[in-house]
């Protein structure tokens, strides 16, 4: 995918040259003619690196910076000007600015200055998400059924080994989880768990994906990219759904588990992959192989271990446990006062069929402590379960029951932020603290809303 670059200065034949070198260059670009609208367009369009002018009418380059990166402090801010002194520069920098330049601008210099920036955020971002997924927090399939039991045990055993492990089950039955139990319980728990879903990843990148690319391999690769057999050496790659993988690819995976090297699209250099790899599934193998999408010796490679996680229907004597446990997740993710369930209730969840399992339970806890924190849900104030009979439960007062369930738990998310930033004079830190919400987590929901700090009188 192209980098997209946004340009903004009130001077238009300073963004068309900027617009012309860049898209010669192969970048997508947005171009604004002040702040206010660079703003605009940073709530609607998502971009990589922007180039921002600091004296411009309407709010200047500085207040624009500040905006700018509270709807997303990880974007890199190339401040431009004419007539700026040294005090400016230092305040452009402290205030979160990756760099600063002067006019007239030289392109050549530009051009290495977006590119740097480019790669810094790349790595930074590649950083979080290898220390993501290295420290993640460890997670325990909850219950205490025969059946989760048993999966718990046979976890234990396989994972003192470095064989590759099969996982199989319905969606959201908790595959993932028991993919980090493995690697955490392992002798490589101090080694990176990476994950990969195969069904998430557009066509043709998978090899990009899988083993990484060299600046220039192919069209729009423009930077070097490491892939994830590569971050996962010494640790654990995690491939879901892996019999979307196709079948080039499966090819190529066997032969690095077999060699354990791997190389990059476009370099003939070759990289340990010292890597254990836990694959799951939702499909039946048998039959993706009758069906020709799954190579035998690529599946037989994989199975020396498999796992199968039961459905939540088979295991309904867990749900007490795990409602209770996702309850608790919601007050450490979203702050306020766990929701309670009466016992009725309660013996009605142990009733539904749970076609979504685990995923579908945490979901429906989710929505319970957003629309009705703190409170005792019973038989006359629940909220709809979707699979219930007609008639089997009351309807929640004052909820469409037509519209979409993530529509409504937006709509209420934004009113409820919205509240309480209008409360407390949009002061984030003290509106974070009166919700129990971490500050960057307000942030981030706060731009998913499109909310931002009004301009205050005389700025």
């Amino acid at each position: 995918m192209s980098n997209r670059i946004m340009i903004v200065d009130d001077e238009q034949p300073i963004r068309e040259s900027l617009q012309g070198l860049f898209e010669d260059e192969g970048f997508v670009i947005h171009l604004a003619a002040s702040g206010e609208e660079a703003v605009a367009k940073l709530r609607k369009h998502s971009v990589d690196c922007v180039l921002l002018d600091i004296w411009m009418p309407g709010i200047d380059g500085l207040e624009t910076l500040s905006r700018l990166r509270q709807l997303d402090e990880t974007i890199p801010v190339i401040m431009m000007s004419g007539h700026a002194t040294i005090d400016t520069a230092v305040r452009a920098t402290r205030e979160g600015a990756y760099d600063f330049v002067e006019k007239p601008v030289s392109f050549e210099h530009m051009l290495i200055l977006v590119r740097n920036a480019l790669e810094m955020r790349r790595l930074e971002q590649e950083n979080r998400n290898l220390k993501e997924n290295t420290h993640s927090t460890y997670q325990e399939l909850t219950g205490q059924s025969a059946a989760i039991r048993q999966v718990r045990a046979m976890i234990q055993r396989v994972a003192v080994s470095d064989a590759p492990v099969l996982i199989s089950g319905e969606h959201g039955t908790g595959k993932t989880i028991a993919a980090s139990m493995v690697h955490h319980l392992s002798k490589r728990q101090d080694g990176p768990f990476i994950e990969l879903n195969s069904a998430s990843v557009p066509e043709g990148r998978m090899d990009s994906e899988l083993f990484g690319h060299e600046k220039g391999a192919f069209p729009g690769a423009l930077h070097t990219q490491r892939g994830c057999f590569e971050m996962a050496h010494q640790g654990s790659l995690f491939i879901d759904e892996v019999a979307d993988l196709p079948l080039p690819a499966q090819a190529k995976v066997l032969r690095i588990l077999q060699e354990r090297v791997v190389q990059r699209l476009g370099s003939p250099a070759s990289f340990q992959a010292d890597v254990r790899l836990l694959a799951a599934t939702t499909k039946n193998p048998e039959e993706e192989m009758k069906a020709g999408r799954l190579r035998e010796d690529f599946y037989y490679r994989l199975n020396v271990v498999s796992i199968r996680i039961p459905s939540l229907r088979e295991r309904s004597d867990d749900i007490p446990q795990l409602v209770q446990a996702l309850a608790m997740d919601q007050v450490a993710s979203l702050g306020g006062e766990p929701v309670q369930f009466s016992d009725s209730v309660i013996e009605r969840m142990m009733h539904y069929n749970w076609p979504g399992n685990v995923r579908e339970l945490r979901n429906y806890i989710e929505r319970c402590h957003i629309l009705m924190p703190g409170q005792l849900v019973d038989i006359d104030n629940m909220l709809p379960l979707d699979h219930m009979p007609s008639g089997s439960q009351a309807a929640e007062p004052g909820v469409d029951l037509n519209e979409g369930f993530h529509a409504a738990r937006e709509e209420f998310e934004r009113k409820y932020l919205l509240h309480h930033l209008q409360v407390n004079d949009w002061n984030i830190s003290r509106t974070a603290a009166a919700i129990g919400m971490e500050r960057s987590q307000l942030h981030r929901k706060m731009k998913s809303f499109g909310l931002t700090i009004p301009a205050r009188k005389g700025t």
